[in-house]
């Protein structure tokens, strides 16, 4: 018995295949992560200023951290891939922690005027969040994160500390 080997327009069709087909999801992908962080669909990874926001993530964001009407975002940062997962924010009134992994929900603020300390602990590695720990008047924390991409960890917690009116910010 012999085996009949390919002829060589078929085996340049294969070849193509299997180049092509990984080229086209990587592309594909590509394109639906753009689709949503134009949208508002996907979670920037950066920590985004209010005004920056798209308008259906402020939408989803207000209603997840059930902010009151005409409470504003000054800063907003998700460390899930939709912000309907997980969100830390700055608002002009408050700082919000809160997650809806599916299985729960938890939401919890410090009023800006309550805020007695902001302590920072800066990542150095793009891999990981910093970590923002908001103390308030009668001892409770609130740990937010902030990527540190574009130095926006440190521009959150600035306008943390100014809206504050901590030294330091």
């Amino acid at each position: 018995m012999s085996t009949a080997k390919p002829a060589p327009s078929r085996l340049l069709l294969i070849v193509a295949a299997v180049i092509a087909l990984p080229l086209f999801a990587i592309v594909t992908l590509i394109g639906a992560v753009g689709w949503g962080l134009m949208t508002g669909r996907v979670a920037d990874t950066k920590v985004l200023a209010g005004n920056k926001l798209q308008p259906r993530i402020t939408q989803t964001v207000s209603a997840s951290a059930g902010l009151a009407p005409g409470e504003r975002i000054l800063y907003f940062y998700s460390t899930a891939m939709t912000p309907e997962g997980d969100g830390n924010l700055l608002t002009d009134q408050r700082v919000i922690s809160y997650v809806d992994d599916g299985t729960g929900a938890w939401c919890s603020s410090i009023a800006i005027d309550d805020i007695e300390s902001v302590d920072f602990i800066k990542s150095d590695s793009w891999l990981e969040d910093s970590t923002i720990v908001v103390t308030s008047s009668d001892g409770s924390e609130l740990t937010l994160y902030a990527s540190n991409e574009g130095d926006g960890d440190a521009q959150f917690v600035d306008a943390i500390r100014r809206a504050a009116k901590l030294d330091g910010g």
